[in-house]
């Protein structure tokens, strides 16, 4: 270091990161307080915007009104066309039907039979069955297993499944009705054809098909009459299937239309039908309905009350940290470690301080750390008269404490007093001059590094030895 400043390590200022978070922790109610500030006038900017939204929306509508009859009926057919596309894109996206390899379709087929029911409640029971699964009843006992191969549109699981009876011959037939009694037992059976995208799934869907039969069986008894569900055969089958070929270039081939007319009618609009589509396609929601604009609003206000509650946290953070950085005041009882020569014998907490320091033991036990370290190099250097010198004055507590200081080395034959204001009193200099040592006294962000300096300077060039420092904590 430079001769002048022979008392510092060195002039670098290395940044107490612990320091700075455990200040800025103690901090948490001015930073909730800017953090609600921020929210309030993002949130009445938000609200500001939004009526200014509602105000800009007129002059659409007067351009809408302006269009002629065939000018709004093109609109208006552009739109539903819109809608038509973007439901069938979606269907096409998420159908498993539409993604199935046509040239190896994977399916299940289940032959269950009616046994022990009566002649007169069988069909009643058969079309309770045949119902349950062709038009959506298997399909939502399906959603509703748990199973998560099944968190997908009713309409897509329900178009992978059906169920049929055989057309019998003519001699079967005569049989079933040459019986008169009404009450003989008979048996039926038909059959549930299951679809899927791969072996997997078809195999895992009869699995599960079979638990919902068996629970919907107990239902149809009480509804239809006693009977037997019995699974006589599982079957699966891997086939050609040109229908469901022809059906997915059918859907395939009505996009690429509709896509191209679409865009032939908006190629064709003038600029307010362009406005006037713009406007009607965008406020229509997924499903083809125009979305809330008050639940739009209300997201929009959330999303600003949210932004203004982390920009007012951010904020005072930010200011903060800035403070923190430029002030030239000493922060930490580590940073009079790291940047002076002279010895630093700790850190005096005041009485009513916060945290387990600041109570009564505590308080004493390190008051005692600190009288002793001053009593060991007052007795290593052969002082016996100094004074306790900063450039503040003094508060009731630190006076208290210095007092308490004093009256214990005077035990040992040190006599210490007090001076505040050491570099500026004038007439305290003769004093400090005569006993020739000082203890230099500072306050955890209240001394600068400045003061310290001025103060050094000043016991220097005047013949005056500094014992060194202690520092007492305003930390709360």
């Amino acid at each position: 270091m430079d001769k002048r400043y022979s008392w510092k390590r060195t002039e670098d200022i290395e940044v107490d990161l612990a320091d700075l978070l455990r200040r800025l922790y103690r901090k948490w109610k001015q930073a909730a307080a800017c953090a609600v500030a921020g929210a309030v006038v993002l949130s009445g900017y938000g609200w500001m915007k939004g009526g200014d939204g509602k105000d800009a929306a007129a002059p659409g509508t007067a351009e809408e009104a302006s269009l002629t009859e065939e000018e709004a009926q093109g609109v208006a057919e552009a739109v539903q066309l819109k809608r038509e596309t973007g439901s069938l894109e979606a269907y096409l996206e998420n159908s498993i039907l539409m993604q199935a390899d046509p040239y190896h379709k994977d399916k299940v087929i289940l032959l269950y039979c009616i046994d022990h029911a009566k002649r007169q409640e069988l069909p009643r029971i058969m079309e309770s069955y045949l119902n349950y699964v062709v038009n959506g009843g298997a399909a939502d006992a399906l959603k509703k297993s748990g199973s998560s191969a099944w968190k997908m549109d009713k309409s897509y699981l329900a178009e992978l499944m059906t169920a049929y009876q055989k057309t019998y011959s003519s001699p079967y037939q005569v049989v079933v009705e040459d019986a008169a009694d009404a009450n003989m037992q008979v048996e039926a059976l038909f059959y549930v054809e299951l679809t899927g995208k791969n072996a997997s799934m078809a195999g895992q869907m009869a699995k599960d098909m079979q638990s919902v039969l068996e629970t919907y069986a107990g239902r149809v008894m009480k509804q239809s009459g006693s009977h037997k569900l019995v699974l006589v055969d599982v079957a699966k089958s891997v086939t050609v299937d040109s229908g469901l070929q022809a059906q997915q270039r059918d859907k395939r081939a009505l996009l690429s239309s509709n896509q191209a007319s679409l865009k032939a009618m908006t190629d064709a609009f003038s600029k307010g039908q362009m406005e006037a589509y713009q406007e009607e396609a965008g406020n229509e929601g997924e499903d083809g309905q125009e979305e809330d604009t008050d639940n739009g609003n209300k997201g929009l206000g959330i999303k600003y009350i949210f932004l203004g509650f982390a920009g007012g946290i951010f904020a005072y953070c930010g200011v903060f940290t800035c403070l923190y950085l430029f002030r030239d005041t000493v922060k930490s009882s580590g940073e009079m470690k790291r940047m002076y020569q002279f010895p630093f014998y700790g850190e005096l907490f005041l009485k009513g301080g916060g945290g387990k320091l600041g109570e009564p033991d505590a308080y004493s036990r390190r008051r005692a750390q600190v009288l002793n370290r001053i009593r060991l190099a007052c007795k290593k250097q052969g002082v016996a008269w100094l004074y306790a010198a900063s450039d503040f004055l003094y508060g009731e507590q630190e006076k208290e404490c210095l007092d308490s200081i004093a009256g214990q080395l005077a035990g040992w034959g040190i006599k210490m007093e007090m001076a505040e204001n050491a570099s500026l009193d004038t007439a305290l200099w003769d004093g400090l001059a005569e006993a020739g040592n000082v203890l230099l006294v500072c306050r955890i962000g209240t001394t600068t590094r400045q003061m310290i300096d001025d103060a050094m300077e000043f016991y220097l060039d005047n013949g005056i030895s500094v014992l060194g420092a202690v520092a007492f904590s305003q930390d709360k």
